[in-house]
């Protein structure tokens, strides 16, 4: 059973977050099959121990495509610097079969208008061949939303799930939802439906299994998590930016940082959700990803000297004076734009945040991401980043009959229509001339009035099903080059969360509260409110409220699932 490590989530979502209780609860959504609770008479249904594992289906990477910088089976992203000039059709005929499909997935947008009134919708729902009506629930109400639905006999035929820590999913699962290995595995899988055989593996494996079957289709995202953006520009005229991984030392990185600190700017941004970008600078450190794994057991990152070593760099550079000193209030919204206007030299944030910050700057000054520096934690010790599992989150269906479950892959696989196809525009962009215009190089850029308001973000469709996510940033070639050698840099010294995949109920019921008192113990430290050495007491009494029993549930399915 899998678990999204707090890399994935808060880096998905510190955008979204301005309210620290729904960021404590973000950061732990477990996958499906951490769900099952312990193999007990309560969770051995959901236990893949002693069980035949349905293979993913056969990844097959899409077809006809080109990328200018081709990406890598361990997570880095295809890479095209301009919008493809001959679009393929990605799916031949279409799936539908003109009945009415409900689906339940998450909002970040404006509730828009019915598909009747809203030519986006229609033209979408006409070319899947199907009426696709899609429940819009906002982010702060998704919990609710889907516990009521869970509980419910009225189901949606799509469901998206994985955005948080829901009680019994993994039974819910199999008590309501479709098995889908008999449909998509292997060889047979990936020829039915191609574009979702295109989905990385590595995105599979972190959603899990449940009883050995698998219940659902991962949302892909890119593997690399929480990064260090930076004014390179400014990082240089320091003398402080060293695109080679080690190449700068901290005592180095830390007097350039002091010598960008003027009035009115603060080098290192951060906001009310990041605990000050521990997520990026743990990782520096030489700190395993959320768990380290040694002869079957596990034991908590939490509580290595590495960790102790990133909360005493960040608790100096606060001291110093590099951060805002109101960052425990400012929004991520807010960090954002204080990073784009330069009130903020530096940020930590989601990788995917990238893009926006390189579209809104514009090359005005050069936004790159700053390379693992030497942290000089001494024993030899490497940057270890963080990567993410690798997903946004996850789409099952209801239990049906053959027909209409087959039917329904077919919907979802045309969702999952690749970047530089022909259905991935018209999913994300619209009809050229009523919701776009293109670009200067070819891309579908430029909204109308019209596209404004009927896009990708407020009728998400993405939230259904996705295509694997390609580094295209529309007119800015430049940026997307940093983006991909910064993949290339950093990716192959990331480490995965090694309990995905592996089951705990204690974790499942308690992760959002444990959580909750280390990044308090956290924030405490780095601010000045307490020392260093309070660090001991908040791991003892974290493990104490539940760590320890996460880490004995999880090496014991660890030991049945791995002999």
């Amino acid at each position: 059973m899998s678990f999204t490590s707090p890399a994935q989530q808060i880096s998905r979502r510190t955008v979204l977050r301005t309210t620290g209780a729904a960021a404590v609860a973000a950061v732990a959504a477990p996958a499906l099959a951490a769900c099952g609770g312990s193999k007990t008479s309560s969770g051995a249904a959901q236990s893949n121990v002693d069980k035949k594992l349905m293979a993913w289906p056969t990844y097959t990477p899409a077809a006809g495509l080109h990328p200018d910088m081709p990406g890598t089976a361990a997570g880095v992203q295809d890479t095209f610097l301009r919008y493809p000039a001959n679009l393929i059709q990605s799916v031949p005929t279409k799936p539908g079969d003109g009945s009415k499909v409900r689906a339940l997935i998450v909002t970040y947008g404006t509730q828009p208008k019915g598909p009747d009134q809203n030519q986006l919708w229609k033209a979408v729902n006409d070319a899947v061949g199907v009426d696709l009506d899609l429940t819009m629930v906002t982010d702060a109400d998704w919990q609710t939303k889907l516990g009521a639905m869970m509980a419910s006999n009225d189901l949606p035929d799509i469901i998206m799930l994985g955005l948080y820590q829901l009680p019994n999913e993994a039974q819910f699962l199999q008590a309501k939802c479709e098995p889908l290995g008999q449909y998509l595995s292997g060889d047979a899988g990936a020829k039915a439906y191609p574009n979702l055989a295109a989905i990385p593996p590595y995105s599979w494996d972190s959603v899990g299994r449940v009883g050995g079957d698998f219940y659902a289709i991962p949302i892909h995202r890119p593997r690399l998590g929480n990064s260090f953006f930076a004014n390179s520009d400014l990082f240089q005229q320091a003398g402080i930016w060293n695109p080679t991984p080690g190449g700068l030392s901290k005592a180095d990185l830390t007097a350039g940082l002091v010598k960008l600190n003027t009035q009115g700017h603060f080098t290192l941004g951060t906001n009310k959700v990041a605990s000050f970008g521990y997520l990026t600078h743990s990782g520096v450190h030489g700190t395993p990803n959320l768990w380290s794994l040694a002869n079957g057991q596990f034991s908590t990152a939490y509580g290595t000297d590495n960790m102790k070593q990133s909360l005493a760099t960040m608790a100096d550079w606060y001291g110093k004076g590099l951060y805002d000193p109101a960052a425990l209030t400012v929004s991520s919204t807010q960090c954002k734009t204080n990073f784009q206007n330069g009130t903020y030299i530096s940020t930590t944030d989601g990788f995917g945040g990238f893009g926006g910050y390189a579209t809104a700057v514009n090359e005005k000054w050069k936004v790159d991401f700053v390379r693992p520096y030497d942290a000089g934690t001494g024993a030899g010790a490497k940057a270890t980043p963080w990567l993410t599992p690798g997903y946004f989150g996850y789409t099952a269906l209801k239990k049906a009959s053959p027909e209409r479950v087959k039917m329904l892959l077919g919907v979802l696989n045309f969702l999952a229509a690749p970047f530089g196809s022909k259905e991935w525009e018209l999913i994300n962009y619209g009809i050229e001339g009523v919701h776009f215009t293109r670009g200067a190089d070819g891309g579908p850029s430029k909204p109308t009035d019209l596209g404004k308001i009927e896009n990708s973000v407020n009728v998400p469709f993405k939230y259904v099903m996705a295509a694997p996510m390609v580094n295209y940033l529309a007119g800015e070639p430049e940026a997307a080059k940093r983006c991909y050698q910064a993949q290339v840099d950093i990716v192959p010294l990331g480490v995965p969360d090694p309990s995905l995949g592996i089951q705990s109920a204690t974790r499942n019921k308690q992760w959002p509260t444990l959580l909750q008192q280390i990044q308090d113990g956290m924030n405490a430290i780095i601010t000045g409110k307490a020392s260093m050495l309070s660090w001991d007491d908040v791991i003892k009494k974290w493990k104490g409220n539940g760590g320890d029993q996460i880490a004995a549930e999880l090496g014991a399915e660890y030991s049945k699932t791995h002999s």
